[in-house]
């Protein structure tokens, strides 16, 4: 078992229950959704390390779900399950960077492998480098620069989590609020929250790396990102 978790969303109840037989080997906790309103919600609050959706659920459809999530997630792994083999689908779900498009009935080899491949993928990624000794550890939610571990807030993290997913690439601040504020209902408040929390992030970790360059960047239209710059050697 992994130190991982997994959204699942099945709205066919006996299929669910085959699943996560299989499931339960691989990850630490799975969150159960039994149409796609529930697994959007179930993503806004959990924010699962993977996802695997049924296209054909009641409420949202699983397309639907992932198109929500990649408005603002690129990275997270999305495997998606249909009893049909639709081409239309199919190239409607390029866009999307699906891990697999598994067709019913499921080859447990095939999915099996897609697991399997997505976990090691994945723990491959967890270190990020950021800039010259400063990284991210996104397993264990860790920023250290060399030998020293920056302690950060909760909020901190949650930043640091959505913004090095996503290094080089700018996350809007309706993305931001949405992951840090997941808890909240977002209200004008939040933009200068996110301004805030953004100042003493960057100012924390320059005391710390001695470093006056702001680590996180923004844009007034497009958000923040993080610019990973290759150090000269």
């Amino acid at each position: 078992m992994h130190n991982l978790t997994l959204l699942y969303a099945e709205d066919d109840t006996l299929i669910q229950e085959n699943f996560l037989l299989l499931l339960k080997d691989y990850f630490n906790q799975i969150y159960v959704a039994h149409d796609g309103q529930e697994a959007l919600d179930l993503y806004k609050e959990k924010n699962p390390d993977i996802i695997i959706l049924d296209i054909y659920m009641p409420q949202i459809d699983g397309l639907s779900v992932a198109k929500e999530i990649r408005q603002h997630d690129e990275n997270t792994p999305i495997i998606m399950i249909t009893g049909h083999s639709d081409r239309e689908l199919l190239l409607d779900a390029v866009s999307l960077k699906l891990e697999a498009y598994l067709v019913k009935p499921i080859d447990f080899t095939a999915l099996n492998n897609t697991l399997n491949k997505v976990i090691e993928k994945m723990t491959a990624d967890y270190t990020i480098v950021l800039r010259d000794d400063l990284v991210w550890d996104s397993h264990n939610q860790i920023l250290s620069h060399g030998s020293n571990v920056i302690k950060l807030t909760k909020k901190e993290r949650q930043a640091m989590s959505i913004l090095a997913r996503n290094i080089n690439k700018y996350v809007s601040n309706d993305a931001l609020i949405y992951h840090i504020w997941d808890d909240e209902i977002p209200d004008n408040s939040h933009d200068n929250k996110l301004i805030q929390l953004i100042y003493r992030l960057n100012k924390k970790i320059s005391e710390e790396t001695h470093n006056d360059e702001k680590l996180i960047k923004n844009s007034y239209t497009l958000g923040y990102r993080i610019l990973h710059i290759e150090k000269n050697t």
